[in-house]
């Protein structure tokens, strides 16, 4: 038998061949193989040609021709081992399949399902009389199978039949690595354009003001999962979701975007974790490099991402990096032009350019006034750069304080923040003040809530008519905080009106002060340091309580013999008559300003 290909056939692959250099669509070389294949072997009435699905693992058809109905033939699903095309597959290697005994062993391996639809789908009085089958191989593995079939005992396959087909399959190989890396190209010239796209969009916002918010839900919606954006210090500034994520899956994004700020890394980094059940992959690209660092992009994203997606993702950091720069820059401006202002406030010079100042920052000159300034303890945070922590703290006072009862100017001032409400409405100077301190307990709520281990101090000042008389204010919230600082208060939102008489001793030394407060009650001091004794608070609750005996009981939970008894003590240790009003002026202000000290505390703590 000749083992040759006729000139036939040879015209034939030389005609698939250059099928190759027509189309990159694999499909439609399939068809075009397939068909031609048929038509210049004699013995194939019909003809499969299949690829494997390795996750699958099965052989799907991917063209089917000749007496079968294709859209029969191609819903059949082969196992490796299973019919003619299952067990060439798996042999690696040619098979012929001469008589109908062994083609009816080789199909009784099909599945009840895969029989049956072969057998819809070939024509009533047709069978299988031989079959031949060749692998299609590409790098040493088996990638699929070219199978043809005849149905008539006159017509058999000769030696170059499989010659033929081993070359086609060949051809189908490269044709199929081809259009592979035609696709893979294809693929990554659209990703790269859909990248492209993405950051001429994003520039697009920026270039419209439309400002982080926007950007990052542009973002979400083109990479499809979970976006977040953090600032330098670690805080949560603006998400897009895919739906609203659970607590605890906040919370751990928030950990980690903490434990990057704090890393002081400045490349992009790749966690998988796996949170309440499902696998993720956190992706973080820092904005910015150290020490320049700006915050923090984090994807949150239940598949891999591949090479374009992040490179796409860091254009969107740089787009991200120059909004967030482009909104420090506004910030620093700002505070140079508030700062100038505030500092000519405290000078007193008051002449028509600040007027003009203040009206271009609507602030109403002739509106009352009420100055605050805040003084932070250091802090040993290592997570708190002192420029952004100082920014973030102007940002979250400005947007508490500002309501529909006052505007304010807020501004960093010689280390200290000051400032500056005032009161388009006109209210009465207590109210307003009242007003202000549950502001801040807010604020100092805040800062608690977001760790940040820093202790703040408020002073403020009294309201004042004009911006003429605002430096008076600030003067008054300066002398607070020195009094704060001076006696260590446990109370650090404190206004000038608070004061009282205690403002007076703001003209004195520390040492004139513990003088004082030693002339009027060392005796009663060194009593109860000596017997772990009571007499001090007692006196200190008692003279609170306005003399109530009573209700000064109740407070110290004593009886009331107990209370008239240490009352007594009290009077025969410091020689005086709690009755006279001549002697207890002096013996209010020792008293009060002793509450003021570490001492009093302690014995309040006790």
């Amino acid at each position: 038998m000749e083992d040759t290909l006729t000139r036939r056939q040879l015209q034939s692959l030389i005609h698939i061949s250059n099928l190759l250099n027509t189309s990159f669509d694999i499909n439609t070389i399939f068809e075009l193989m397939l068909s031609e294949t048929i038509s210049v072997v004699d013995a194939a009435e019909g003809g499969s040609l299949w690829l494997y699905d390795k996750n699958k693992d099965i052989l799907i058809a991917q063209s089917a021709q000749g007496v079968f109905y294709p859209k029969i033939f191609q819903q059949i699903r082969l196992k490796p081992g299973e019919s003619m095309t299952g067990m060439t597959f798996q042999a690696g290697k040619s098979v012929f399949f001469p008589s109908e005994k062994e083609i009816k062993d080789a199909l009784a391996t099909l599945s009840s399902k895969n029989g049956s639809l072969l057998t819809q789908s070939i024509p009533e009085n047709f069978s299988f009389s031989s079959v031949i089958s060749s692998p299609i191989v590409l790098n040493g593995q088996s990638i699929g199978v070219f199978t043809l079939d005849s149905f008539q005992q006159s017509l058999n396959f000769k030696a170059e039949d499989m010659n033929l087909l081993e070359a086609i399959c060949h051809q189908a190989a490269v044709a199929l690595e081809r259009s592979n890396l035609y696709k893979e190209k294809e693929d990554t010239v659209q990703k790269l354009s859909n990248s492209i796209e993405v950051h001429r969009n994003l520039a697009y916002l920026v270039l419209q003001g439309e400002g982080l918010h926007s950007i990052l839900q542009n973002i979400h919606q083109w990479i499809g999962q979970n976006t977040f954006l953090f600032d330098d210090l670690g805080e949560l500034v603006a998400a897009s979701y895919l739906a609203e994520p659970s607590s605890a899956l906040l919370k751990l994004v928030r950990k980690k975007a903490g434990l990057f700020v704090k890393s002081n890394k400045n490349n992009l980094e790749v966690t998988e974790m796996r949170i309440e059940g499902t696998h993720y992959h956190l992706v973080c690209f820092p904005l910015g490099s150290r020490p320049n660092f700006l915050g923090l992009l984090l994807i949150l994203s239940a598949k891999k991402m591949n090479g374009m997606d992040i490179a796409a993702l860091e254009h969107a950091c740089t787009v991200l990096s120059l909004e967030l720069f482009k909104e420090q820059a506004v910030f620093d401006t700002q505070q140079r032009l508030n700062g100038e202002f505030v500092k000519k406030l405290y000078s007193g010079h008051i002449d028509e350019a600040l007027i003009q100042k203040a009206k271009s920052l609507n602030f109403d000159p002739s509106l009352n006034y009420v100055a605050m300034i805040i003084e932070f303890q250091p802090t040993s945070n290592p997570m708190l750069s002192r420029d952004g922590f100082m920014r973030k703290m102007i940002q979250l006072i400005h947007q508490s304080l500002t309501d529909s009862l006052t505007q304010n100017m807020t501004v960093e001032h010689q280390n200290q923040i000051v400032v500056l409400l005032s009161n388009p409405n006109q209210s009465e100077s207590a109210w307003l003040i009242s007003h202000i301190k549950g502001k801040v307990k807010l604020i100092q709520q805040e800062i608690q809530q977001r760790n940040w281990n820093v202790k703040a101090a408020f002073g403020i000042g009294r309201m004042k008519q004009g911006l003429l008389n605002v430096q008076y204010s600030l003067q008054e919230a300066e002398k607070c905080l020195k009094y704060i600082q001076r006696f260590r208060c446990e109370n650090r939102i404190i206004s000038y009106s608070d004061l009282g008489i205690q403002r007076f001793i703001l003209q004195h030394s520390e040492e004139e002060v513990h003088e004082f407060i030693h002339e009027v009650l060392g005796p009663l001091i060194e009593y109860d340091e000596s017997r772990n004794g009571e007499l001090l608070k007692t006196l200190y609750i008692y003279l609170e309580k306005n003399k109530n005996t009573k209700r000064t009981a109740e407070t110290l939970h004593v009886h009331i013999n107990t209370l008239n008894y240490r009352l007594k003590r009290i009077e025969e240790i410091l020689s005086l008559d709690l009755t006279a009003g001549t002697q207890l002026l002096n013996l209010h202000l020792a008293v009060s300003l002793c509450g003021h000290t570490e001492q009093l505390s302690a014995i309040e703590k006790s």
